[in-house]
């Protein structure tokens, strides 16, 4: 675990400070019930452990030994929301859906690839790949799981309580691998500063608003704008001065028009009540 060590205790660092935060503000608001806790404990626990513990942890541990456009791609896809969606929550993968997923997905390989096909034509499997595709589909499952079996909560007791049991993992796994007092109080001000960016934006804020997501519009079409990561990582490029090529651009635009596709803009998904009145004519 040499190679490795300090990401489980960044992620705890990260983690431990977003839900304590949580549950303090929220939890104080009295926007936190325990009867939600106490009837859906095991569903949060497999949540927790599944979108926070596991996902992270195969991400970051993926990432040191794979190539960022092999994890790029294997994040960016949706498949295998779709899939869980389809099989758990019988989703049905409507016409806007579909060329949505197209789309993105094209779109992704244009980003990433740079118009150049002998960068996908060369990929190759390996630990990293084997282990970012394993928290791809924790991630998956997470999202298709928030709303099959989680039953009267909110987004925020959803997100609030499951990164609670996602931090107990991590805290559980951080000393059994590593000495996470001992990293976190030797880590640099820059690191705990990036830690803090984290924690608001990357934790608060983008949880809060996707798992608000899923409960709106479903685990399906909620993926699809997971596909966008690459295309705001190519904007922040081109702000530090790293401009973007024509291949970038339209696959930009691709990914772009999948999530117009996939949101219901352009064909509009037929609602519950819609699909019964048919069924029963």
């Amino acid at each position: 675990m040499e190679a490795f060590s300090g990401l489980i205790s960044a992620s705890i660092e990260r983690f431990a400070i977003s839900t304590l935060l949580l549950v303090l503000i929220f939890g104080l608001a009295g926007k936190l019930r325990l009867s939600t806790l106490k009837n859906n404990l095991v569903a949060f626990i497999g949540l927790g452990l599944l979108g926070f513990t596991a996902f992270n942890l195969a991400t970051f541990f993926g990432l040191q030994t794979t190539t960022p456009i092999n994890g790029a791609l294997i994040l960016a896809t949706t498949l295998w929301t779709m899939i869980f969606a389809v099989l758990l929550e019988g989703e049905r993968i409507d016409r806007g859906l579909a060329i949505g997923l197209v789309l993105g997905l094209l779109g992704v390989g244009l980003v990433i690839n740079r118009g150049d096909i002998q960068v996908l034509l060369g990929l190759k499997v390996a630990t990293g790949d084997a282990m970012i595709l394993a928290g791809s589909m924790a991630w998956a499952a997470d999202m298709v799981g928030t709303r099959r079996f989680v039953k009267d909560a909110t987004p925020l007791e959803t997100t609030s309580f499951s990164m609670l049991f996602g931090v107990i993992g991590l805290i559980v796994l951080g000393f059994l691998f590593e000495d996470p007092i001992a990293n976190i109080r030797n880590a640099s001000l820059s690191v705990h500063g990036a830690v803090v960016y984290l924690v608001v934006f990357g934790s608060l804020i983008a949880y809060l608003l996707w798992f608000k997501g899923i409960h709106a519009i479903g685990a399906a079409r909620t993926s699809i704008f997971f596909n966008l990561a690459p295309v705001f990582t190519m904007l922040v490029s081109s702000i530090l001065g790293v401009l973007p090529n024509v291949w970038q651009l339209l696959g930009a635009g691709g990914v772009i028009l999948g999530v117009v596709f996939a949101s219901g803009l352009v064909f509009s998904p037929a609602r519950p009540s819609q699909v019964q009145g048919a069924q029963a004519r």
